[in-house]
């Protein structure tokens, strides 16, 4: 009865890991600049971003210097208002199938 009851708490914990490691691959917080160029009507808008850390205390973000994280920023009125110079900080997620997650979270003087 002893061994039934160790696999079984086997089992249940190996389970139990696997399901708390279902999220992203990477979870981070960038942080960047604004900066803006081109005429009015025209204008690009750019971003520098210049830190990324993990996103909360559980969060994996492994960015080795110089490599690159290619995503697409979402469009948002709030990055469009923005004057050039603010500081913007967004979420990156990376999930093990290779899809991606960007979201802003902040914008700001």
């Amino acid at each position: 009865m002893k061994t039934l009851l160790t696999a079984i708490s086997t089992v249940t914990l190996l389970t139990v890991a696997g399901s708390v490691h279902a999220g992203p691959e990477k979870d981070c917080l960038l942080e960047g600049t604004v900066y803006k160029s081109g005429e009015a009507g025209q204008e690009q808008t750019d971003i520098k971003f210049h830190s990324a850390k993990r996103y909360d205390e559980d969060a994996n973000c492994r960015v080795r210097r110089g490599e690159k994280l290619e995503f697409k920023l979402p469009e948002d009125p709030r990055l469009q208002d923005a004057p050039s110079g603010s500081s913007v900080k967004y979420r990156y997620q990376k999930h093990e199938d290779g899809s991606s997650k960007t979201e802003l979270v902040s914008v700001g003087a």
